[in-house]
C-alpha cells in the first residue's frame, strides 16, 4: 500500500535551553562539547565540558530564575512548527508535513526528530534552520549533527535545507514593523537624544577571520530593515553575549550603553536581528542586565522591539519559507 502519512518532516533547529534546573548542567555540558564552537584536541573536550559546566551552571541557573524559569526556546519552536503547518495549507500542503524540533543542546534533539521521522514513515526532510544568519557555530554546527545523526541510525533519506533567510523581504518585514512599533513608544522629550541600537550575538573573532559569514550577514540585514523602516534615527549595531577572554566581534553591547549618555543619547530602541523567539538573551541578558547597566549609565529610555515568537506574520513567513523548499510557487 502507498505511505498515507506524511511525506515530508521539517526539522526545526535550534539552540535549546534547560526548562528546569537540573537540565541546566547537561545542557551547558552538551554546549561546551560541540567541537564546531569549542575546538581543542578531542581527548579534551569532554573533560573540559565536564568541568565548565560544573562551574557555571549555578549562576547560569539563577539568570533563568530570574526571568521566571525554564527557558521558553522550545515552546516557541513547538508552536512556530504549529504555525508553519497551518501555512502550508494555503500551498495545498496540509496533511504532507509534520514539524518536529531539535534542539541542538537539549531535548528533544536530533536523534529525537529523527526516531519520530522514521516512524511517520516520511519520504524526505527538510532542514530548517532557525537561525537567520548562517553560522558554523549554530547553523553548522546543527547541520553537521544531523549528518552525524543520520549516519548513527543508517538512514539514507534525502535532505532539503534551509540553511540561510536574514534577506528574505518577509522576515525584514516583520523587524521593520516590530522597530517602528518601538520607535512610537519613545518619550516626545528625548526624540532628539535617542539612537536605534541593533543587536545581535556575538561570535569569537577567530571564526570571523576564519570566513564565517556571520558578522557579514547580520550587517546587510542591519541595511535591510533601515530600507525597509526609513524611521529617521540614527543607529548602530552591538554585540551581546560573549563569554570568555577571546576577541568577539565588535563593539561589545555592554561598552556601547555605558558609553552613550556622554555622547548626548539617552534614548535607546534595541532592534534585536539575530533570534527568532524570546530566551535567555532577550529576558534576562537585554531586558534585565543590560536595561539595569543603561540606567545605572545616565539613559533614561530604554526600549525593546518585540520579538517574533509565533507572531503570525512571522510563521506566516516561515511557512512561506517552507513551501518553496518544498517547490511550492510562491511569492514575497
Amino acid at each position: 500500500m502507498p505511505n498515507q502519512g506524511p511525506s515530508t518532516a521539517i526539522i526545526l533547529h535550534n539552540l535549546g535551553g534547560p526548562t528546569c534546573e537540573e537540565e541546566m548542567r547537561p545542557f551547558l555540558q552538551n554546549l561546551f562539547s560541540d567541537p564546531e564552537i569549542f575546538r581543542m584536541p578531542g581527548f579534551l573536550q569532554k573533560p573540559f565540558a565536564r568541568i565548565l559546566s560544573k562551574r557555571r551552571a549555578p549562576k547560569a541557573w539563577r539568570n533563568y530564575m530570574a526571568m521566571g524559569g525554564g527557558s521558553p526556546v522550545l515552546p516557541w519552536t513547538e508552536a512556530q512548527g504549529r504555525g508553519i503547518l497551518f501555512g502550508l495549507r494555503e500551498y495545498g500542503m496540509e496533511g504532507n508535513c509534520i514539524c518536529l524540533p531539535a534542539m541542538r543542546y537539549a531535548r528533544p534533539n536530533i536523534d529525537d526528530a529523527l526516531q519520530s521521522a522514521r516512524k511517520a514513515g516520511v519520504q524526505q526532510l527538510l532542514s530548517f534552520s532557525l537561525y537567520p544568519q548562517y553560522s558554523v557555530t549554530t547553523t553548522g554546527s546543527s547541520e553537521n549533527e544531523l549528518s552525524r545523526a543520520l549516519a548513527r541510525i543508517s538512514w539514507d533519506v534525502p535532505v532539503l535545507k534551509i540553511s540561510r533567510w536574514a534577506d528574505d523581504p518577509g522576515y525584514i518585514s516583520c523587524l521593520a514593523w516590530r522597530l517602528k512599533r518601538a520607535l512610537r513608544k519613545i518619550p516626545p522629550e528625548l526624540t532628539e537624544r535617542s539612537l536605534v541600537l541593533y543587536v545581535a550575538h556575538g561570535t569569537p573573532m577567530s571564526f570571523v577571520r576564519r570566513g564565517d559569514p556571520y558578522l557579514s550577514e547580520v550587517r546587510a540585514c542591519m541595511g535591510l530593515v533601515e530600507a525597509e523602516a526609513r524611521h529617521g534615527f540614527p543607529h548602530r549595531l552591538a554585540f551581546q553575549s560573549r563569554v570568555g577572554p577571546v576577541a568577539w566581534t565588535k563593539p561589545y553591547l555592554d561598552q556601547v550603553l555605558r558609553d552613550l549618555p556622554g555622547e548626548g543619547i539617552h534614548s535607546v530602541v534595541l532592534a534585536p536581528l539575530s533570534f527568532v523567539s524570546d530566551h535567555v538573551e532577550t529576558l534576562y541578558e537585554l531586558d534585565i542586565q543590560m536595561r539595569a547597566l543603561a540606567e545605572q549609565s545616565g539613559i533614561q529610555s530604554f526600549i525593546r522591539s518585540e520579538s517574533l515568537n509565533a507572531d503570525p506574520d512571522f510563521v506566516a513567513t516561515l511557512a512561506r519559507l517552507a513551501a518553496n523548499a518544498l517547490g511550492a510557487k510562491v511569492s514575497t
